[in-house]
């Protein structure tokens, strides 16, 4: 039975089983007969087949209960398939394997690699990919499918890089998901890494059970990702989110923000870097400049203060646009956030009203964020009859 492809009655049945094995299991074919309201003969013959395919395995027996029959109960078997799932960042890579549970197994993390060309990155990260999988004894047979989230504007359905982000080399038009098929003959699944983040959030952290939401990532750089009514949005040319170009005042459209932008440029780990050089001289890079804050160092609280003015105004914007329920932030300046949280906080109480209300929170998930929601699409993509999050629109 082709479970990818649901478009017969018995498909869909075998779909509505599988789920509830998945989410409830162990049962009895008469549990799942009685859960699903499907007859019990469909139901042996459905079982029958997923047995046979090995996604789910008879272990057991269901407590008879008084003069009641007792049955063999049956288990989903999460690691039928598994995944690898992956962070690609600018100065480092993560690695994950993940199973059909959207569970992750093994993590590795090393630097990202120092190289000019797009080949050489390829190469390096290929043979990357091939020592993790032999790391943790991946069986080929059971190994379905490779979820990279990476930086810059990307089409999820074509798996094409569209505009890359300036830490990798080349990445602009970039087809990395045929790149890298081609090189391990396994389906890859790619993403934009903070929208990855937050699908992570939606699964395991600050917005489950959310409809309408934004992940804002303020690390070296600055983006956001977007919920809207159970839909995650991409927009025409899957730019939306790109936070980073916003204009905040009359006078920002005479200026030549380059690639950074206006919002980047002042609520960013390299715009904090950038803004302490040009007002001071001083080659501090954000961490400094953090901990200087934390010291007291005049400069470094003022550039916190601009900061935290600027990512208001942003999410002021974002929310009278959106009305969202929760803003989560996540990325390296957002560990610090005890530095400029009490001021956003206070900026958004004066100028918010009841029905525009947000709870803007910190990522608990932090760097595992798109760890979990590249996991999450790469099995939407193989695996479609599962449903995780039936209720939201990933694609």
């Amino acid at each position: 039975m082709n479970l990818n492809v649901p478009n017969t009655l018995r498909q869909m049945n075998a779909c509505v089983v599988l789920n509830v094995i998945r989410e409830n299991s162990p049962l009895s074919r008469a549990q799942i007969a009685k859960a699903t309201g499907i007859t019990k003969a469909t139901i042996s013959e459905i079982v029958s087949d997923l047995l046979a395919e090995k996604i789910i395995y008879e272990s057991g027996v269901s407590e008879g209960g008084g003069l009641g029959r007792k049955g063999i109960l049956v288990n989903f078997e999460p690691n039928h398939g598994l995944g690898i799932g992956i962070d690609l960042g600018g100065t480092k890579i993560t690695f994950s394997l993940f199973n059909l549970n959207a569970e992750l197994l093994a993590q590795h993390q090393e630097p990202t690699y120092n190289v000019t060309t797009r080949r050489a990155f390829l190469d390096l990260f290929s043979a990357s990919i091939q020592a993790f999988i032999q790391r943790h004894s991946v069986p080929r047979d059971k190994l379905k499918v490779i979820g990279v989230a990476t930086p810059g504007i990307v089409d999820y359905r074509s798996g094409m890089v569209l505009e890359g982000s300036p830490n990798l080399p080349e990445w602009d038009n970039m087809p990395l998901a045929a790149e890298l098929g081609a090189r391990l003959n396994v389906r890859v699944v790619l993403e934009n890494d903070i929208r990855a983040a937050l699908i992570g959030e939606m699964w395991r952290g600050k917005c489950r059970h959310v409809h309408s939401a934004a992940l804002i990532g303020i690390g070296t750089g600055l983006g956001s990702a977007l919920l809207m009514d159970g839909k995650i949005i991409r927009g025409v040319n899957n730019a939306a989110g790109e936070i980073g170009y916003m204009l905040f005042e009359r006078n920002h459209l005479n200026q030549n923000w380059k690639n950074k932008g206006c919002f980047e440029n002042y609520c960013s780990g390299s715009g904090l870097k950038e803004r302490m050089a040009a007002l001071s001289g001083n080659a501090m890079n954000a961490n400094e400049i953090l901990a200087a804050a934390v010291a007291g160092e005049t400069l470094s609280v003022m550039l916190l203060e601009e900061l935290a003015d600027y990512l208001t105004i942003g999410i002021l914007n974002m929310v009278t646009i959106a009305n969202f329920e929760k803003v989560i932030l996540t990325g390296g300046v957002s560990h610090s956030a005890a530095l400029f949280m009490p001021r956003v906080q206070a900026n958004l109480d004066r100028h918010l009203f009841a029905n525009t209300r947000v709870s803007v929170e910190l990522s608990e998930l932090k760097e595992q964020a798109p760890l979990y929601g590249i996991a999450m699409l790469a099995l939407h993509a193989v695996y479609p009859s599962i449903q995780f999050m039936p209720d939201t629109q990933l694609i």
